[in-house]
């Protein structure tokens, strides 16, 4: 049992207590009594002693830790911003070499254009790209991911009346007419049919208004504030709920899009031969021209309307760098030079 300074101490007294009682005529004895009662007070002054100084060198211990870690601390900070200027002078000097090595940003003449890098997301040019606009049938774009990410390519589409029921451009297909949803996918990527987007669209969601529900839901999912879509292929409504999307957003869906294999495989097609039920075959050419035009180009999707202008989301590959370019608002003649000039240079460096 353990006993504190104090008890110790007056245990101490009590027997001296007792010995005074005893033998208080006894001068020896008194003397002796009181030499071990100064030696007691001296050692528990000797203790009180002890226990101040540990006392204090606890604090100074506190204290120099407290010191230590602030130390310590603002040591971790500096190494911090070191560590962030290196890398603000890294990315400075990698910014240097890629102006060196793209040079200029070629002359161009659509209205609305972004160039991503799908792998980064990062942004490498843009011109308006938050403008709202028709897309015109770059709108097939969420109108394939839609059909791709609902999967059974293979499934059998049977024609109904109402698919064929659309503006041109029109492939020609018929009431009662079976094709495999992938046919169908191809054809409209690559020749950019509105019938068979209509029919595309009718197979998965029911009807078409079904369909641009999912397309609207796609958007949001994806976190696009500035899209608005009202049909599968990009037409100007007759309504006047006209469709409407921005450069950057219509990247978005592109980037999506480039990652399945599936659409990969079609819109880098230069042509396809398209099978009628009654054996006719007819050869669609792609209408991105910048496929045959730059070695570079492996796809993706052409537009036009009047409020759209030409447009056209190309993608391309060199060196092992990926790139999507997306112009919108463009002229006949431009929109093909800026795509190509556009993807040549992101694909410097």
């Amino acid at each position: 049992m353990k006993l504190s300074l104090t008890t110790c101490k007056n245990y101490c007294l009590a027997l001296l207590s007792l010995t005074l009682l005893s033998g208080c005529e006894d001068p020896e004895r008194e003397a002796k009594i009181k030499w071990r009662e100064e030696e007691v007070n001296a050692k528990e002054a000797s203790i009180i002693q002890r226990e101040t100084q540990i006392l204090k060198d606890k604090q100074i211990l506190e204290s120099n830790r407290l010191d230590l870690m602030a130390k310590l601390k603002s040591i971790e900070l500096k190494e911090k911003q070191v560590s962030e200027e290196l890398e603000k002078n890294k990315r400075l000097n990698r910014e240097f070499e890629i102006k060196k090595l793209r040079g200029p940003i070629p002359n161009i003449s659509a209205d609305r254009v972004i160039i991503v890098d799908p792998a980064s997301e990062d942004v490498l040019f843009e011109k308006n790209p938050d403008k709202r606009g028709a897309i015109a049938s770059t709108t097939k774009l969420l109108t394939a991911l839609l059909v791709v990410e609902a999967g059974d390519l293979d499934q059998i589409i049977t024609v109904e009346k109402s698919d064929t029921q659309c503006a041109p451009v029109r492939l020609g297909i018929k009431e009662g007419e079976q094709y495999t949803r992938r046919q169908l996918l191809t054809a409209v990527l690559v020749k950019s049919s509105n019938d068979i987007a209509q029919a595309l669209a009718r197979d998965n969601a029911g009807s078409v208004e079904a369909f641009v529900a999912k397309m609207n839901a796609k958007c949001a999912e994806l976190g696009l504030k500035n899209s608005h879509y009202v049909n599968p292929h990009g037409l100007p409504s007759t309504t006047g709920d006209d469709p409407f999307s921005t450069a950057r957003e219509l990247s978005v869906v592109a980037r999506v899009c480039d990652k399945l294999p599936e659409i990969r495989e079609i819109v880098k097609l230069q042509s396809y031969k398209f099978k009628f039920p009654n054996g006719k075959v007819t050869d669609l050419a792609n209408t991105n021209r910048v496929l045959k035009s730059a070695s570079y180009c492996d796809g993706m999707k052409t537009g036009y309307t009047n409020a759209a202008g030409y447009c056209l989301v190309a993608s391309g590959e060199r060196n092992g760098k990926r790139r999507i370019v997306v112009i919108l608002n463009d002229t006949e003649g431009g929109v093909w030079r800026d795509a190509q000039a556009l993807l040549d240079w992101a694909l410097k460096a």
